[in-house]
């Protein structure tokens, strides 16, 4: 049955559109599972073109590091460390920016939490500036987000719109000893 399946998914004419599963990285396992049990649904009512455009689109995206700033801005070992893990695992970079207060801060800033939100947002930008450049030169895909909340919640967030984010690197909490490289914490994403 699963060899029918494939069969019936990757037929193509031509060879430049064929999709081959022999590479595929699954972010987790029950999406990829759900993937592709969509494309042989597909395939199963006769619609292999759109079967194959679903494997293609899931082989196409790639798997995702979420760097996490001090705020609004990235430390220069954080930008190196994330641009370093990024090229040798050929990840692309999610930069993004959180902080407590926003659309719910206290009442004492409530009167100016448009205005804050928009100044954290500019800062935000100019902070990820050195990260993004980096990122460009060593070809690396790298985006932006800006969220308001606690940073786990936004951590929470940004993994759940966006696919294959697997790893988590956040800003050293000490700072290292003189002539010591700090330590980035990197984190797994459970699912």
């Amino acid at each position: 049955m699963i060899k029918g399946l494939k069969g019936r998914l990757f037929k193509r004419p031509s060879k430049e559109t064929e999709v081959s599963v022999s590479n595929r990285k699954l972010s987790t396992l029950g999406e990829g599972l759900e993937r592709y049990g969509e494309a042989a649904g597909l395939a199963q009512v006769g619609a292999q073109d759109m079967a194959q455009e679903v494997i293609r689109q899931e082989m196409q995206e790639r798997p995702k590091i979420l760097v996490v700033g001090n705020e609004e801005s990235f430390s220069k070992p954080l930008v190196d460390y994330a641009v370093g893990f990024a090229k040798r695992m050929g990840y692309e970079i999610v930069a993004l920016n959180c902080v407590p207060f926003g659309h719910e801060a206290p009442k004492v800033l409530t009167p100016y939490q448009e205005q804050l939100c928009k100044e954290f947002e500019a800062k935000a930008c100019d902070g990820v500036a050195s990260l993004i450049c980096r990122a460009r030169e060593e070809g690396i895909p790298c985006r932006h987000v800006v969220k308001f909340g606690p940073p786990d919640r936004c951590i929470r967030e940004v993994h759940e719109e966006l696919r294959r984010v697997e790893f988590v690197l956040t800003e050293p909490e000490t700072k290292p000893e003189e002539g010591t490289e700090p330590a980035i914490p990197v984190f797994c994403l459970a699912n």
